[in-house]
């Protein structure tokens, strides 16, 4: 095997930059007609310019070992291909910069704790519920759960606004009573426990 000598290196160089050139030469004067079939294919102006400027950047760095056939074609899609680059280069970007914007957000969802907390609370409210006589209980859930109104309350059990009032806020007591006494109810959450009288 024998190897080409100083000047049939220089002049494959040669043929080798010439086409690097002509296939530049073919992006500059077909910028225009590349840069509208870019744009209609990227859906956006911005990214069709530089995807022809990336593949400019490239046609000139690139080793062809021969002529491509449809030099147009082949320019167009080196610009598709730098496009769908520049694409996954900006996405990945984006995802680790919303990852740091995310590094300083508290997640203020309840943890385990918070929910079995809850849990336990709700089951000793539940608990005090069922102790109350039938009528407090129709008139709580009536005025808290419904939030029937004062005198259709009244007028459906027969009873004047006061005696409403009395059963609900009696009702209220001795569940907010039972609720601080049961042994479920977590400390520290009983400044939570609301009194309406």
């Amino acid at each position: 095997m024998s190897f080409p000598d100083r000047s049939e290196a220089s002049a494959l160089k040669a043929a080798v930059a010439g086409r690097h050139g002509r296939l530049q030469d073919v992006l500059a004067g077909n910028y225009a007609g590349l840069h509208k079939r870019l744009t209609r294919q990227l859906g956006c102006p911005d990214l069709a310019s530089e995807s022809l400027h990336e593949a400019w950047l490239r046609l000139g760095g690139a080793v062809l070992v021969r002529e491509p056939e449809n030099p147009e074609g082949y320019v167009f899609r080196v610009a598709c291909n730098a496009a769908v680059d520049l694409v996954r280069a900006s996405r990945t970007l984006r995802s680790r910069e919303d990852a740091d914007a995310l590094d300083g957000i508290q997640d203020d969802a309840p943890g385990p704790e918070r929910i079995a907390a809850a849990r336990a609370s709700v089951r000793a409210l539940d608990r005090a519920y069922r102790r109350l006589p039938g009528r407090h209980q129709t008139i709580l859930f009536a005025l808290c759960v419904d939030e029937s109104p004062r005198r259709e309350v009244a007028a459906r059990h027969g009873l004047s606004l006061r005696n409403v009032d009395t059963a609900l806020r009696q009702a209220i007591r001795r569940c907010a009573t039972e609720m601080e006494a049961a042994p479920e109810a977590p400390a520290g959450r009983r400044e939570q426990s609301v009194s309406y009288w």
